[in-house]
């Protein structure tokens, strides 16, 4: 009786050591890491993102680029230790150009503030934002597990530089009210908390809360968000959810739930096949979300998945 119930135990280890292993790791959306060097994430409705080292990545909507012109450069700076515990600090810096955004609401109509004419001038500005990002696992990786319960941090800022007079064009809109806050004299900040968890083998989850504000308590909006996220093979993805906001502003208050949803596609850009007719290699191209990614173990690992490539 002894020997089953030993070989039930050590059955029960391996498959929770498996199951663990297993699991997909969380998207870098929002979060202090980055993808992996040479990875380029193409995403629908989400940033696109190319990582330029093991550090730093750039990204940009593939379709809002068009529309609100942007680039956001995210750059992972240190990993320290606090009470034992582990957190990833990374700060993102961005720059946009909002006018085209505005003239296209113009033309569609889609109303600006009440009080604001309608032959109102569309004012040229380009904004920067900033902020600094602190993750940490609650549930910290080891050698046979990735880590759960990723909670991230962020404050930010972001401000507009003026080259033409403007008569405060605010979008009177949930969601989108703060996006053109920045309009107005002085500056727009935010912070959010951020949590990224495992279902099961195949999904994971998110959540999210948000608040973005203009003189702190005169203009303000504050956003949840919540979803599931899965992945097809190795390089297909998606995400669906909601997103629920609120914000006061000028001419009455503002409710919105909005359904959110993205697909986005993995391409390993670090190597060529042998033969040379294939421009990506057919390795595992997931993001490592371990803070240990610079570690020995973490290098054996790409080094078994890189020699298990070859073998197949």
């Amino acid at each position: 009786m002894k020997i089953h119930f030993s070989k039930i135990i050590f059955l029960l280890f391996v498959f929770n050591a498996v199951h663990t292993t297993a699991q997909n790791p969380f998207w870098t959306d929002g979060t202090a890491f980055t993808v992996s060097e040479k990875q380029l994430e193409v995403s629908l409705f989400r940033p696109s993102k190319f990582g330029l080292t093991k550090r730093d990545e750039i990204s940009a909507n593939p379709v809002g680029i068009f529309v609100l012109p942007h680039v956001f450069y995210k750059r992972r700076w240190v990993k320290f230790a606090l009470f034992e515990r582990k957190f990833l600090v990374s700060s993102k810096h961005g720059l946009y150009y909002p006018r085209p955004a505005l003239k296209l609401n113009d033309k569609l109509n889609f109303r600006f503030s009440e009080y604001t004419p309608s032959d109102s001038p569309i004012p040229v500005t380009i904004a920067i934002q900033n902020e600094i990002i602190v993750s940490h696992f609650l549930n910290e990786p080891s050698h046979c597990s990735p880590g759960d319960y990723l909670l991230t941090l962020r404050l930010g800022f972001k401000y507009a530089f003026k080259f033409s007079s403007y008569e405060h064009p605010l979008i009177n809109q949930s969601i989108l009210f703060r996006e053109t806050l920045v309009l107005l004299p002085g500056f727009v900040w935010y912070t959010g908390i951020d949590i990224d968890g495992h279902m099961n083998r195949m999904f994971n989850y998110f959540g999210g809360l948000d608040y973005y504000a203009h003189g702190f308590i005169k203009h303000w909006s504050v956003e949840a968000k919540g979803g599931i996220m899965g992945y097809s093979g190795r390089k297909l993805s998606g995400f669906a959810g909601l997103k629920i906001g609120f914000s006061v502003i000028p001419d009455k208050n503002r409710f919105l739930i909005m359904p959110i949803a993205g697909l986005s596609y993995v391409l390993d850009m670090r190597t060529k096949t042998k033969h040379g007719k294939e421009l990506f290699r057919n390795g595992v191209f997931k993001h490592d979300n371990s803070l240990e990614r610079d570690d020995k173990y973490y290098e054996d690992a790409e080094k078994r998945e890189a020699l298990k490539d070859s073998i197949q």
